[in-house]
């Protein structure tokens, strides 16, 4: 998945996960997200941006960085990302971590495009990019040290399967490594109609899914609040797709980035509230009884 990219999407309680699942996959095939590779390269998140940091890539770097250190990556280290966009992150955790890493994805253009951007990248023969949907993993027991996951579960329908999985996956004493945007407080009635036309799904808390790690079978989980980057970042896209707008209709259409920069609009409106954050968490997979 390519995080928050994805436009909003209608979800009501007669519709079914699959369905919504499979519209997510036709926007992230879209010429739109190829499109945003010109202003997000190839790390598609939220970054830590300095006061005068103009380059999203660098700060959404510095965010990976940050996660992969939390998680504590190294030479050897096992990896299984879901969501893994244009495989951005898998060639960080392999060159500048010494990570093995499979990188999975439901939407198979960003898989072609993630081989495509891979085979000349240093510590390409630790990657492999494979099609899989995080809410039923085709990996044994116990593959991975370590599951990452990076602002991508906002989009998911069964969160707490999707956790399951991670946790059916990592080892007795491996981690889970995610972050995600969040709802902060209790957001007003204004407020709260931001973040659903943000995830239809729903929003969780940072508490929400501390929960949801512990009740998936993960323990000495650690959260970190980002949420002082996430407006940075949001005004930051908006404005590089303003200033490329040319060259993205050129690759999409006019009626594609106007409908984007009105998303990002309603992105940066939502953090303005207060109530739209962003967590990292880190927990360490319980050993099985």
């Amino acid at each position: 998945m390519i995080r928050h990219l994805s436009p909003s999407l209608p979800m009501t309680e007669t519709s079914h996960p699959e369905d919504f699942q499979a519209e997510i996959t036709r926007r992230y095939d879209a010429p739109m997200y190829r499109a945003m590779l010109e202003v997000y390269g190839d790390q598609i998140h939220p970054g830590f941006l300095n006061n005068d940091d103009r380059d999203i890539r660098e700060a959404a770097l510095r965010a990976t960085a940050r996660l992969a250190e939390l998680a504590r990556i190294t030479a050897g280290t096992r990896v299984l990302e879901t969501a893994c966009g244009v495989g951005g992150t898998a060639r960080f955790l392999a060159a500048e971590c010494g990570a093995t890493v499979v990188a999975t994805n439901i939407a198979r253009s960003q898989l072609a495009i993630a081989g495509e951007w891979t085979r000349d990248a240093r510590g390409a023969d630790r990657i492999r990019f494979e099609y899989a949907d995080y809410h039923a993993l085709p990996y044994a027991d116990a593959s991975f040290e370590v599951y990452w996951c990076q602002d991508s579960l906002l989009f998911s329908t069964e969160r707490g399967r999707a956790l399951a999985e991670a946790a059916r996956v990592v080892r007795p004493g491996g981690t889970i490594a995610i972050s995600d945007l969040v709802v902060v407080g209790t957001p007003a009635p204004a407020a709260a109609a931001l973040l659903t036309a943000i995830s239809a799904p729903g929003l969780w808390s940072a508490e929400d899914y501390r929960q949801g790690l512990e009740a998936a079978g993960f323990e000495a989980i650690v959260t970190e609040d980002w949420s002082r980057h996430v407006l940075p970042s949001f005004e930051l896209i908006e404005a590089g797709i303003a200033a490329k707008r040319a060259r993205l209709a050129a690759i999409a259409s006019e009626a594609d980035v106007e409908e984007t920069l009105e998303r990002y609009a309603l992105w940066c409106r939502a953090a303005r509230t207060g109530n739209l954050g962003w967590a990292a968490l880190v927990g360490t997979r319980r050993a099985q009884s």
